[in-house]
């Protein structure tokens, strides 16, 4: 019987056999007994909310199927190593286990792991704005001002919603994300229009309220001068799949501009409208077929600018799988890491890795755009090189290093604000690449403006142009561990889905060396009671790292404004991190760079709490607009990103500038 290339690896390593795929010489991992399988080597769960509870383990050479018991009994069975529990019950411990069959035989069960199902978000969702008016109306713009939504968890933001008058709010366009104000100023709309405007309020339990919706008609306008044109350099055509092209393109000069023209081979296909990003998907194109895409500005009063010159792309053969986001390495510790990566078609999925050279892999066969794989039985403080495959795609040249134990130094980076797509965003994105880091603290906001990701097998979206990007190089050689800002809270969980966040990607810890890590989310509560206080004041009551550091969006030291520190934390979170020895506080939100000196109970205490707040990691800068306070060591409104170096008596800060200054420094003690 002929088998297919996969078919033959997947029965080579069924049988136990070495084998050479290309330059990767795969050695499985073999059962004790010929005709018994072997259980998953590595079992973890998380609780995604609730009611859900993600599960992954570590794949078996040769393995037909997986069997996962929940409580004992046979939950599913199933060829992929990933699967999510879902209608669970709240704060429930549910123990689960699985198995591996090969020819009708299942193995033993894996080692067992219990998850704690969250507690229950509330299920109220948010009132309707009130009092919806249009102000300050031109030929270009319009001022929407509103009467706040009430609502039982808090409320972060409105979305704003923009089109044809008498159309239904659902098929409106979201153009902005307010945070949490409640006025809009529409700019760089089209003259004598009429536009249907939509309110809606968005909560941290993720619901999205009813909606508060106005018609406003813009005046007419006088202009007969053409914008200026895009540049030609700035139209770049990307690849997606054998029937999509992706066309971005840079801004025109002229203020005026409220839309841009896309032309396919000179024949105009669409018009994107500000302030909507400045990128278009040509979906339903034809395999291995080149087109030319061209790109006109137009102003509010309908004038247009020349085209630019022209910019080629060609669609692939049909079939052809690439790599379109990763690969990527979240949640490592000191003997496990999950590989995660996107391709444009669903098809399998194989890492293949080792130490120097690609020595063990692990495959699941369930066709996914999202792929995950957990690698397991690994060596503390090691690098390990890796490669993706899947399909006939193959991305190599990456590589990780899991957690070292206590007593060995390290450096990690810390980068907050960044996810705009800016060129200084980018500078930073090279700099920590090319750093000694060996992991990513975010400090929230990752991507701008509202971390949206609609419907990626379609669309190219802001996680492509302003987060995978820039970072692809840094992620793909690096743990990656995100903190949440307000702006995670935009995009209906599409975060959470790209970034893999430990514990309920909510608040979690982790240890890396001589470091415990608290990452907080300041937009859930800090009260007495909450779910995330008690969290951390058990966490941190059980960490034994000689450095424990805290990670929270919101600062509660900010002197940009005086407005700037958050009181939510200020009261709810500092007081735990002085009363359980912690450190060092790494700190979002506002787009500069400000450290503090060591507090405690607000006053300067040689052994307290050292504030940073690096927020400007690429998104704009917020200059200083008070005098610097008693507690402000140095502050500059400045691009940067902070790189700490670890040991166990010292921890250096190092801020480093997007051109690579280093502008501060300063060394903690033990």
């Amino acid at each position: 019987m002929a088998l297919s290339r996969r078919s033959f690896v997947a029965y080579a390593l069924g049988a136990g056999l070495a084998l050479d795929v290309g330059d990767v010489v795969v050695t499985p991992r073999t059962a004790s007994a010929a005709d018994t399988p072997l259980p998953p080597e590595l079992l973890a769960g998380q609780a995604l909310s609730s009611s859900t509870v993600r599960l992954i383990w570590t794949a078996v050479a040769g393995a037909e199927t997986y069997r996962v018991y929940r409580d004992d009994v046979l939950l599913v069975e199933q060829p992929g190593t990933l699967l999510e529990d879902t209608g669970l019950t709240a704060t429930t411990t549910y123990r689960y286990e699985v198995t591996t069959v090969i020819a009708g035989v299942e193995s033993a069960r894996s080692a067992p792991v219990d998850v704690l199902t969250q507690r229950a978000d509330p299920t109220t969702v948010p009132t309707a704005p009130t009092n919806l008016k249009a102000s300050s109306l031109t030929s270009s713009g319009v001022k929407l001002s509103w009467t706040k939504s009430t609502s039982v968890a808090k409320i972060t933001g409105y979305r704003i919603l923009r089109g044809a008058v008498g159309a239904p709010v659902e098929s409106l366009v979201q153009i902005a994300t307010t945070d949490g104000g409640t006025s809009y100023t529409a700019s760089k709309l089209f003259a004598n229009r009429a536009y249907q405007f939509a309110v809606r309020a968005v909560d941290v339990a993720g619901h999205v309220g009813p909606a508060a919706t106005i018609a406003v008609t813009t005046k007419t306008s006088s202009d007969t001068s053409a914008p200026s044109a895009v540049s030609n350099s700035s139209v770049v055509v990307r690849r997606y799949s054998d029937s999509r092209l992706d066309t971005t393109w840079g801004s025109s000069s002229s203020s005026d501009v409220a839309g841009y023209q896309v032309y396919r081979n000179n024949v105009l296909i669409a018009t994107v409208e500000e302030p909507l990003r400045k990128t278009y998907s040509d979906n339903g194109l034809t395999p291995s077929t080149s087109y030319t895409y061209r790109i006109a500005a137009v102003d509010s009063a309908g004038n247009v600018s020349a085209l630019t010159s022209g910019r080629a792309g060609s669609t692939p053969a049909a079939g052809t799988v690439l790599v379109t986001r990763g690969p990527y390495v979240v949640q490592t510790d000191g003997t496990s890491a999950r590989v995660l990566w996107w391709t444009n078609l669903a098809t399998d999925s194989t890492v293949d890795f080792g130490v120097g050279s690609f020595t063990e892999s692990v495959y699941d066969p369930t066709p996914r755009l999202q792929h995950a794989m957990l690698l397991g039985g690994l060596a503390p403080g090691t690098e390990y090189v890796y490669q993706v495959r899947s399909g006939n795609a193959t991305l190599a040249g990456n590589r990780f290093t899991t957690a070292p134990a206590p007593g060995t130094a390290f450096t990690f980076a810390a980068v907050g604000d960044y996810g705009g797509g800016s060129g200084q965003e980018t500078s930073l994105a090279n700099l920590i690449a090319a750093s000694p880091a060996q992991f990513v603290q975010t400090l929230g906001d990752n991507v701008y403006p509202d971390a949206q990701d609609p419907d990626p097998e379609h669309f190219y979206s802001d996680f492509d142009n302003r987060f995978y990007k820039q970072y692809g190089p840094v992620i793909r050689t690096r743990t990656l561990y995100p903190a949440n800002g307000n702006k995670e809270y935009y995009g209906d969980g599409a975060a959470a889905r790209n970034l893999w966040s430990p514990n309920n990607q909510r608040w979690y810890s982790y240890d890396w060396g001589d470091a415990h890590v608290l990452v907080v989310d300041s937009e859930q509560p800090l009260t007495a009671g909450s779910a995330q206080r008690a969290f951390i004041a058990a966490d941190l009551g059980a960490a034994t790292a000689a450095w424990k550091i805290c990670v929270v969006h919101r600062p509660p030291y900010s002197s940009t404004t005086s407005s700037s520190s958050s009181s939510t934390v200020l009261s709810g979170l500092v007081p735990l991190l002085d009363q359980y020895g912690v450190k060092l506080c790494l700190s979002g939100n506002s787009h500069n760079y400000e450290r503090s000196y060591p507090l405690r109970a607000g006053a300067v205490d040689p052994a307290g709490v050292t504030y940073v707040v690096s927020g400007g990691g690429g998104n704009g800068l917020n200059q200083f607009t008070m005098s610097q306070p008693f507690w402000s060591a140095y502050r500059s409104a400045r691009f940067e990103y902070v790189q700490c170096s670890v040991s166990p008596t010292e921890l250096v800060l190092n801020a480093y500038s997007d051109t690579g200054e280093l502008f501060d420094t300063t060394t903690l003690t033990q």
